[in-house]
């Protein structure tokens, strides 16, 4: 017992403390290297159990997983020299542990710091090249898949293939300022206030895919992959902000103005020509009644002679009674005539 107790138990301690020691776990989401003497031995790309030796070889285990570049919003002069506050961000992750140790220390904000100065670069560039609304609402035109002396850009279908470059047209690149563009595989055009609108050829998706190319490029060096490079926003600065508006609502209020009077120039137009047309057809109408009536008239004089010529005295007692009538339509009327007036020979006894 004595024996177990003084020397097995320590030895298996030993040898416990040992393993432990020597173990190495790396899980899904993580990447490691193995140092002795400040010298990498071992990269860990894939998950598992390694070992190393114990108080000689030191262990770095770094995140693998899909981390933030949040850049705070900054001012970017357009071509036309006019500002605006871009806030953009980038996902990476680590995909070369040994160069990402040996650029950044396997620091993460290190890399951070060291790499947002290049993204702003590439988006001041960016921006520098457009103006204030092919940025903010533009559409890109279909451009050539050759890369020609006309030509300046280069349309892959994904950021690896920028990668695969050979050194010599990199170089072109950068000296030239080519733009690289990663192909849309989406062909769907909508059709937005009655025009059709291409949401997967914006100039902001434009300058959001080169920008990732370029970024592939510069992450590089640094061991580390560029998933995704997005533009959160987009803002004119406050003292601009109320001149636009202020711009919008003159352009609107001149368009109203306009509106207006194109309404009422063809409200005076439709009222001209109703009133032309009532005045045609009161003069195509009295035309018309006057030729009836006269019609009429004609015919009753006709009628009138042909009665008069079968009982010309009858005829004439007729009409003295019509005539009766219409003088003493109402009561009261009085008529001064004299007695022996041709109007009242009717009532005269003969003689």
């Amino acid at each position: 017992m004595k024996l177990f107790t003084r020397i097995i138990l320590p030895i298996v301690v030993i040898v416990l403390v040992v393993l432990t020691s020597s173990l190495v776990v790396v899980k899904e989401w993580q990447k490691g290297l193995q140092l002795r003497f400040g010298r990498i031995v071992t990269v860990y790309d894939e998950p598992g159990i390694y070992f190393k030796l114990p108080l000689i070889d030191n262990v770095r285990i770094f995140d693998g997983r899909i981390q933030t570049l949040d850049t705070p919003p900054e001012p970017f002069l357009t071509s036309e020299k006019k500002n605006l506050i871009v806030d953009t961000f980038i996902k990476w992750r680590v995909i070369d542990p040994e160069v990402y140790y040996q650029k950044v220390a396997g620091n993460p904000g290190v890399f951070n710091r060291l790499f947002e100065p290049i993204v702003k670069n590439n988006f001041r560039a960016a921006f520098g090249k457009r103006d204030v609304q092919t940025v903010v609402g533009g559409n890109v035109a279909a451009k050539s898949t050759k890369y020609g002396d006309n030509s300046k850009v280069i349309v892959v279908d994904k950021p690896s293939d920028a990668l695969a470059l050979d050194p010599k047209t990199l170089e072109e690149i950068h000296a030239e300022d080519i733009d690289i563009v990663i192909r849309s595989k989406e062909n769907v055009t909508p059709v937005i206030a009655g025009q059709e609108i291409d949401l997967n050829n914006t100039v902001r998706q434009e300058i959001e895919k080169t920008i990732l190319v370029a970024l592939s490029v510069e992450a590089k060096e640094y061991g580390v992959e560029i998933i995704d490079v997005r533009i959160n926003g987009v803002e004119l600065p406050d003292d601009v902000t109320d001149n636009v508006f202020n711009r919008m609502r003159t352009e609107r209020e001149r368009v109203a103005t306009e509106l207006r009077s194109k309404g009422e120039a063809a409200y005076i137009e439709k009222v001209a020509e109703a009133d032309s047309n009532r005045v045609i057809l009161l003069a195509t109408a009295f035309e018309e009644a006057e030729k009836i009536r006269g019609e009429g008239d004609a015919e009753a004089a006709v009628i009138y002679g042909q009665a008069y010529g079968q009982d010309p005295e009858f005829y004439s007692f007729y009409r003295s009674l019509e005539a009766y009538k219409n003088a003493f339509q109402n009561d009261g009327d009085i008529l001064i005539l004299d007695p022996g007036s041709d109007f009242f020979k009717h009532f005269q006894q003969k003689q």
